[in-house]
């Protein structure tokens, strides 16, 4: 048992010595974008504006021109939270970039992408997303902006309707196809307002 606790003593401690990201040892980036960084843990006075390369979108990917990006509960990890540490990075964080949340204009598209031209105004998620650009999968984080809606709101959107409906399908228990949720109570819903009527 005490060989056990010894053990587990040297691999956290070694993995913590060893866990580092690539803040120390960048390369001036020959296309260069800016983004918001943190090369360590803190509060916000850790975050820099940096020169970072500009990403090229392969062959399934888009490059979206971010035009609004949001911060949420998620962008609390610059913080560290002990217990996540360990998926983060314990010394520092692997991923050193913020935002998930953006909104933009798709500027390029991989060859196999259909879905999506250069001009199309587009939102999602994807790590990195406060910066002024980001690449995205095309069939998965990145869909077309509604026209009614502006850049701000649209990039507002991702990870509040991911966690919606996280909340109504896995705990409310709504059952649909893609686009479309059922409600398998509608009787129980319909009964219960007609008594508070």
């Amino acid at each position: 048992m005490l060989l056990a606790l010894i053990l587990a003593f040297l691999v956290t401690f070694i993995a913590y010595w060893m866990s580092s990201n690539d803040c120390d040892h960048r390369a001036t980036p020959s296309n260069p974008m800016k983004a918001i960084t943190h090369c360590q843990y803190g509060g916000p006075d850790v975050l820099k504006v940096e020169e970072v390369e500009k990403p090229v979108p392969n062959d399934n990917q888009v490059l979206v021109r971010v035009r609004a990006a949001s911060v949420n509960p998620l962008d609390l990890t610059i913080r560290g939270p002990w217990l996540i540490r360990p998926m983060l990075g314990l010394r520092k964080p692997k991923d050193t970039r913020l935002g998930v949340d953006y909104a933009g204009t798709v500027e390029a598209v991989g060859k196999n992408v259909t879905q999506f031209k250069p001009g199309d105004e587009a939102f999602g998620g994807k790590n990195g997303a406060i910066a002024e650009y980001v690449c995205a999968l095309a069939d998965r984080a990145v869909v077309l902006k509604p026209a009614n809606v502006t850049f701000e709101q649209a990039a507002a959107v991702p990870v509040a309707a991911i966690t919606a409906l996280q909340g109504l399908r896995d705990k409310g228990k709504i059952q649909g196809r893609r686009g479309h949720l059922r409600c398998p109570n509608r009787e129980v819903i319909r009964r219960r307002r007609d008594r508070s009527m």
